[in-house]
């Protein structure tokens, strides 16, 4: 969970449970201090987080100021009352941008106010995910060259593995399992499905894999689309989209996302 944390307000934002894309939640209108502290901590156990990210507010060069010791004090409090790991992110211009986005949207100065602290929290938590991410993806890059041979003797660089894989072709010892997400049909079976993202549309969320193995009726270029319920790991189920008007919808959503994470990473 985030918090853009404000004198008069607070803005609050989810991630979805992979931890890849930022949901803004709320926007929490600030009573007192025992009072506001109770509510984020009662947020947090509703929303099962398991960490919180606050921006920080910092001078345009970095220094601290005056807000920086306000939000610092709260999340000092916070960390009291709700006993979950704290991150801290520098903030600037994170409200403003969320403002400007609204005013190009034609939102009028009342609609502003209910709602920018919120996407300045998601704006604010996007940014941790992408740097969280950005060095996972990092630390696996770095262990896959140090680690020249996997444990079931797989040599990835001459595309050779003691299970008799020839270049080219799927390892089927197991040794390429860690990207892989098992998912469960009705009928008991278990499918292997790489993990594509996560996107909010229309006020849900819809999470899209794509498969890592042979399916009956599924190409291996197809994109399978569900509908994610609930906000934890531990406490997600996936949805078939029955509407076929609803998935051509979300797979175009999908598709957009997608085409500018190729233009972001080029």
């Amino acid at each position: 969970m985030c918090l853009d944390i404000g004198d008069k307000r607070i803005g609050v934002a989810v991630s979805d449970p992979f931890n890849s894309y930022a949901l803004p939640v709320k926007t929490y209108f600030r009573k007192n201090l025992k009072t506001d502290l109770a509510e984020i901590s009662a947020i947090a156990k509703e929303k099962m987080a398991t960490a919180i990210v606050c921006g920080l507010p910092v001078n345009f060069d970095g220094t601290p100021s005056v807000q920086t010791e306000k939000a610092q004090f709260f999340i000092d409090k916070l960390k009291e009352t709700c006993g979950l790991k704290i991150f801290t992110i520098d903030e600037r211009c994170t409200t403003c941008e969320a403002e400007e986005s609204l005013i190009s949207q034609g939102k009028s100065r009342q609609e502003r106010k209910s709602v920018v602290d919120a996407l300045a929290s998601s704006s604010i938590l996007q940014s941790f995910l992408n740097e969280l991410n950005i060095k996972r993806n990092k630390e696996k890059d770095m262990e896959d060259k140090e680690k020249k041979n996997c444990t079931c003797g797989c040599d990835e660089e001459k595309g050779r593995c003691d299970c008799g894989r020839h270049d080219g072709e799927p390892c089927t010892c197991g040794c390429e399992d860690d990207d892989i997400i098992e998912l469960t049909a009705d009928d008991g079976r278990k499918l292997k499905f790489y993990f594509v993202g996560t996107i909010e549309y229309k006020g849900k969320n819809y999470s899209a894999f794509e498969p890592a193995e042979e399916i009956e009726g599924i190409s291996e270029d197809d994109l399978v689309i569900f509908e994610l319920a609930g906000t934890n790991e531990d406490d997600t189920e996936l949805l078939p989209i029955e509407d076929e008007k609803l998935l051509d919808e979300v797979f175009e959503e999908f598709c957009k996302a997608l085409e500018e994470e190729e233009g972001y990473e080029e």
